[in-house]
């Protein structure tokens, strides 16, 4: 791809001409017609045109000690449209859009971020209109070259995720490459902005992170087995909101493999600093074993995060318990002697529901000082082909010793809709 286009079109997304086009776009679309998702890449679709929907209604409930209880009833809708067919150029276009209509809740950093209620505990769910997504791409030859705004997610989301808990989810300007060589994938994408999930109204750092980011990715599977390696360098510009926390550098391998006696997953990184961050280095890791027992799927593992090891992009509440309570540590956004986090889970089918279940007991990286423990628990329902219901519950007990020992109680019932 012609390099000065590539530098026009992340420049675009980025640009205030694209700030003052995002409301007339919303105004062109008429929502009333969107039903379906966009088919993956490899899935042939029947015309060239093809309308798309993502929404979910949620009823959220937060009590923090320390503060007052938050209840937070949002919608989300997203609707898109895709032009093109899966194989050759194709193009798509997503908007975001969330109401509260119980706004008894804090839902960000900033005072102009709406709903508002000093002293509520918060809940990062801003009312927002935006353009979600929007880019072009080419898909051939066992590869895919996609270039605008657009969903990234690499591995489990531990590094690299769009956020998708929350109702405005994280997305990136950038150029992204995918290369499928038999067992053998590649990625890399090169991001000049990380669009946050706070919104259009949000400023500085709360909105976006801004700078040159190169992330790459390989992957090789083998038998029921996998390896993994990767490289993750950032480094943003600004200052503010935990840009310059976010600055690293992190070279990581992780392997899957299938036993006789059971499932395995093995992680580890090191970590850097990167930009005008001050120096540093620290290490992660992630072990799990994960056995079938008779209708139960059970796991045991530990996560481990040294002292000053962020990540800044990843879906973080997919780690460390469904109450968020660590997740100013793993974005960088406030201090801590690190984190080990010991955890067991269950998870069953029974008819069509899911039930998952895990205990959580967190330390700090030396496992000296005990930050608290967490139950949580999950249910998910399939109603219909797109129509999926989800209940959470959460429940942490903060240490008396630790800086962690606001107790936090989280309950949520949302319904999804994807076509």
């Amino acid at each position: 791809m012609n390099n000065k286009i590539l530098t026009l079109l992340l420049n675009f997304t980025s640009s205030s001409l694209y700030q003052k086009i995002q409301l007339p776009l919303l105004a062109i679309i008429p929502c009333s017609l969107f039903a379906g998702e966009p088919l993956p890449v490899t899935e042939e679709k029947e015309g060239w045109f093809k309308f798309s929907v993502e929404a979910r209604a949620r009823m959220e409930v937060r009590n923090q000690q320390g503060a007052d209880n938050s209840w937070a009833g949002t919608i989300r809708i997203r609707p898109g449209f895709y032009l093109g067919k899966d194989q050759g150029f194709s193009a798509f276009v997503q908007t975001e859009h969330t109401l509260a209509f119980t706004d008894d809740y804090t839902s960000g950093p900033q005072p102009q971020l709406t709903p508002n209620t000093p002293g509520n505990t918060a809940i990062l769910d801003p009312e927002n209109n935006e353009l979600n997504q929007l880019y072009a791409q080419y898909n051939g030859h066992g590869g895919l070259v996609r270039v605008g705004r657009q969903r990234i997610i690499y591995d489990n989301a531990a590094f690299i995720g769009n956020v998708g808990w929350r109702q405005n989810e994280q997305t990136f300007d950038a150029a992204h490459v995918n290369y499928d060589v038999a067992s053998l994938k590649l990625k890399y994408a090169y991001m000049n902005r990380v669009n946050r999930i706070f919104g259009t109204d949000a400023l500085g750092g709360a909105k976006s992170l801004q700078g040159d980011s190169h992330i790459f990715n390989a992957s090789y599977e083998f038998g029921e087995h996998k390896a993994t390696g990767y490289l993750y360098l950032m480094d943003f510009d600004q200052q503010n909101y935990g840009a310059l926390a976010a600055n690293n550098n992190t070279y990581g391998l992780s392997t899957d493999f299938k036993t006789s006696y059971g499932d395995f997953h093995v992680e580890g990184s090191y970590q850097t600093e990167a930009g005008d961050k001050a120096d540093y280095d620290a290490t992660y890791a992630h072990l799990i074993y994960a056995k079938k027992l008779g209708i139960f799927k059970w796991n045991l593992a530990t996560e481990y995060l040294g002292q000053g090891f962020v990540t800044p992009l990843a879906t973080v509440h997919a780690f460390n318990g469904f109450a968020d309570v660590f997740i100013n540590q793993r974005l960088g956004l406030a201090g801590g002697e690190g984190l080990t986090d010991f955890y067991t889970g269950l998870s069953t089918k029974v008819s069509d529901i899911t039930f998952k279940s895990s205990i959580h007991a967190f330390f700090d990286d030396s496992v000296s000082d005990f930050h608290g423990w967490e139950i949580d628990a999950v249910a998910i329902k399939s109603i219909t082909e797109d129509i999926k219901a989800i209940a959470k519950f959460a429940q942490y007990f903060g240490g008396h010793s630790s800086v962690y020992n606001n107790d936090v109680t989280q309950v949520s019932v949302e319904l999804n809709y994807t076509f």
